[in-house]
């Protein structure tokens, strides 16, 4: 969790002096004049306010957790930082002078997504259960507001509260993944920023789709015949 403490430290740094944020946000001008830096440090800053910090910092540990184990770390530094960066390039039509690691994030998300919907069979209720309240946090903000940040996930939690109760939950891990990819498809259409890092992390996922004995097999096990 060496990304989560980074992002820790930039965020104490920024409110122990405001400065930070400013020698650190996205500022393409100063990036073209040599500000080189500035590709990635957007993704140790936060510049809405505490409640950015909080969510992103919460959202890095928990989407972090599940896409790691299901990934592993490799895996997981190419998502993130990959798509953090890639991020950056839409940054300069999109927001041109914000910052912040929920671009990175998305790129997490968007590749369980992925999984989600090619190997449900494989899926923890967590990972079912996080990736669509994640999306719905993101793509809420988007479309509504705060408004719609707090409706879509909260109805998120309400539905699958109920139905990850199930014993059997591989469907609705399979449609959760569906649900998540549809809402960052259209997210990215606006356009918006979080919805191109959902998609570019559910491409991601795809061309990075973990090995079967990482990732849990769907299928059964066929026995392998005893040499003699």
């Amino acid at each position: 969790m060496i990304f989560t403490l980074i992002t820790v430290l930039g965020a104490a740094a920024q409110v122990n002096d405001p400065g930070v944020l400013t020698r650190f946000r996205r500022d393409y001008p100063a990036l073209h004049d040599g500000e080189w830096w500035r590709w990635f440090t957007p993704l140790l800053v936060q510049s809405a306010g505490w409640g950015q910090i909080l969510f992103n910092i919460g959202s890095l540990i928990v989407v972090g957790v599940i896409a790691e184990r299901r990934f592993g770390t490799l895996r997981w530094l190419v998502l993130y930082v990959g798509i953090g960066l890639a991020g950056e390039a839409f940054g300069e039509r999109l927001d041109p002078t914000g910052a912040g690691n929920s671009l990175a994030v998305c790129g997490l998300a968007g590749a369980l997504a992925t999984l989600l919907v090619l190997r449900p069979g494989a899926a923890t209720r967590p990972h079912a259960f996080v990736v669509p309240y994640y999306v719905a946090c993101v793509a809420g903000l988007g479309f509504g507001g705060i408004l719609g940040a707090t409706i879509a996930p909260t109805a998120v939690l309400v539905i699958m509260s109920v139905l990850l109760r199930q014993d059997t939950y591989t469907g609705v891990a399979f449609f959760a993944g569906v649900a998540s990819l549809v809402a960052a498809g259209a997210l990215a259409a606006r356009p918006d920023q979080h919805g191109i890092g959902l998609v570019c992390g559910a491409v991601a996922g795809l061309l990075l789709f973990p090995p079967r004995h990482r990732a849990g097999r769907v299928g059964p096990e066929w026995p392998v015949p005893a040499r003699r």
